[in-house]
């Protein structure tokens, strides 16, 4: 008889009936799943666990560079096999997703910068194969090497911008498998990185959605220790949705509002605007010299205003600054 740490592999229904029926009358002190949607939740915690351990996927030399593992289930996944065309497609909406993501977190970039992603963004944000483990399919992304990675100004540690991207889909991730109104959730994280970032994070939630395929995924850098997300075929259609649904409108404002605080950390200052609160993103480096300038001082502001109404009704804003100065200066 299955013990219930040797669960089968879910994308066979002959197995799971057999194994689900084996064990309910097993009496363990942890008892064993009894539904299907049990039995999943289990193996979505021995996926994390395995990818957090990485004794499945470790190789002969330890890797410096940063680590993504990431495990694929579902209908495409069969003993340990991929479709092929299911793979390519999540590798490169995933390749895609995050270099858009960390041009959107980039504190140089221009506020209202179009285009393709710039050549040192590309460099520093690619990922690149590594070694495969046992799972129902699983494989290991690294990050570029810091020698491709020092070029690029502005971002300090080498590989902070990449884990500051995998942090951000990992955030938009979470939010698609939370319970209630996960389609706000999901564009209240994802509506700061603009357009193109929406695109593609989309893109990438559909390749999930549409194949039936689900992740486990596992984060390692210098900056995070370690960062398990999960998101099922359900959810990623629930994402996918969200932000493919969304109405966007862009357009600009010129405010007269005061300045009532900021955070470098999250690379915003905060303005009130006839008794409303509003959060306005710009680079790092500029809030400690802003907030000396206009900390509770009267300002002209004009920002870049990104909006997108919900398929549920509910409008999400988005603010990025363009200009600001003294409120009457004369020029």
């Amino acid at each position: 008889m299955s013990t219930p740490h040797s669960l089968p592999d879910i994308t066979d229904k002959k197995a799971l009936r057999a194994w689900l029926a084996a064990n309910r009358s097993d009496s363990t002190a942890k008892p064993a799943p009894r539904t299907l949607v049990e039995l999943r939740s289990a193996q979505l915690r021995k996926l994390a666990s395995s990818l957090r351990s990485g004794t499945e996927a470790e190789t002969s030399e330890p890797s410096d560079h940063p680590v993504l593992r990431f495990s694929l289930d579902g209908e495409p996944v069969d003993a340990h096999k991929i479709e092929s065309a299911v793979l390519g497609e999540w590798l490169r909406a995933l390749q895609n997703a995050v270099q858009s993501v960390a041009y959107a977190l980039n504190d140089l970039r221009p506020p209202r910068e179009s285009g393709p992603v710039p050549k040192d963004i590309q460099r520093v944000t690619k990922l690149f194969s590594g070694a495969l483990f046992a799972s129902s399919y699983g494989m290991v992304l690294e990050g570029a090497p810091e020698h491709g990675q020092s070029e690029l100004p502005g971002t300090g540690v080498a590989d902070v911008l990449l884990d500051r991207a995998i942090n951000r889909i990992f955030d938009v991730t979470d939010r698609a498998s939370s319970v209630g109104s996960a389609e706000d959730a999901v564009l209240d994280a994802a509506l700061p990185l603009g357009r193109r970032a929406i695109s593609h994070l989309s893109d990438l939630s559909d390749v999930l959605a549409s194949s039936g395929a689900n992740v486990t995924l596992m984060w390692q850098s210098k900056a995070t220790s370690h960062r398990t997300s999960s998101l099922s075929a359900e959810n990623a259609a629930r994402c996918h949705k969200a932000l493919r649904a969304a109405q966007l409108e862009d357009r600009e404002e010129h405010l007269i509002a005061t300045v009532v605080g900021g955070s470098k950390l999250r690379g915003a200052i905060e303005i009130e605007v006839g008794g409303d609160l509003i959060v306005v993103s710009t680079a790092k480096e500029s809030v400690t010299g802003l907030l000396a300038a206009h900390a509770e001082r009267q300002v002209e502001i004009d920002v870049h205003v990104l909006t997108a109404r919900s398929p549920g009704g509910r409008v999400h804003h988005s603010y990025s600054l363009l200009e600001i100065s003294p409120h009457g200066t004369v020029e």
